[in-house]
């Protein structure tokens, strides 16, 4: 989906998540969409990335009276609807999902931030609250809501509503569920792009042989988050669900366990 702002137009429906589908306007260089409960702290920390240096997040242009809606800058570029093209499965493109966040989590280092102010706790890592060295992770940032432009690679991250306390590897292992994809996909070598994804990040020994098992917690919380919403009736993650199935999840769930070893190796093996 081309994202380059063009001439004067009506608004135009952008692509949202299940959560938001038809709901995400663009009006010119502003986006208008539903705003998230935390949306004063959560504008707040996108400013203060921003101040960090880090530009590869929205600005916040300021919230409706209701406080319902929100308004932020366009960023321009493509994200990766589908079909997705061929190039968002290079080991370049993926790379540069890996730096991306890594100059997200550093700019978040200088960022102070209350764990207990109302953060959403929905794709959270579960040892956020307490974790040496937690910054806020966006936890979300699946190709949908990762932008591009030209050769640059990722250039920006957009939809922050589920951002929450974590530790970076765990922001990593919430990426490459999507990234490399740890569900498969036909023709790619799961351990090698997750070494990909883990260098291009500079994730240390340490994270690196941490992060299968933190690949295991992401899925646990993920599956978490949507039975959450089939059992409250919710039509889109119901769906969706239904063509999973639990017996989908109990395999790929089985499968990453089966895993860890040789993915732990791989990531080690320089």
């Amino acid at each position: 989906m081309d994202r380059e702002p063009g001439a004067d137009r009506e608004p135009e429906v952008l692509a949202g998540g299940l959560a938001n589908a038809g709901a995400v306007l663009r009006h010119g260089d502003t986006v208008e969409r539903p705003a998230p409960p935390h949306v004063s702290l959560l504008h707040a920390h996108l400013r203060a990335l921003r101040e960090q240096g880090f530009d590869g997040v929205p600005v916040p242009l300021g919230v409706s009276a209701s406080g319902q809606r929100e308004r932020l800058s366009y960023v321009p570029g493509e994200v990766a609807v589908s079909p997705c093209p061929d190039r968002v499965w290079t080991d370049d493109a993926l790379r540069s999902v890996g730096a991306l966040l890594r100059r997200m989590h550093d700019a978040a280092t200088g960022v102070p931030f209350d764990r207990a102010a109302g953060w959403p706790a929905d794709l959270a890592d579960p040892e956020g609250a307490t974790a040496p060295g937690a910054v806020i992770c966006h936890n979300d940032a699946c190709l949908e809501n990762v932008v591009f432009r030209g050769g640059r690679g990722a250039a920006a991250l957009i939809d922050f509503d589920l951002a929450a306390p974590g530790r970076p590897v765990w922001g990593v292992a919430m990426a490459a569920r999507y990234w490399v994809p740890m569900r498969g996909r036909p023709g790619i070598d799961p351990a090698h792009r997750l070494r990909v994804l883990a260098g291009g990040h500079g994730l240390g020994r340490a994270d690196r042989a941490a992060l299968p098992r933190v690949i295991e917690q992401a899925t646990a919380v993920c599956r978490a988050f949507v039975e959450r919403r089939v059992a409250r009736g919710d039509a889109a993650y119901s769906a969706a669900y239904e063509r999973s199935g639990r017996t989908e999840w109990d395999r790929h769930q089985e499968w990453l366990a089966d895993q860890r070893p040789a993915l732990t190796a791989a990531l080690l093996a320089d």
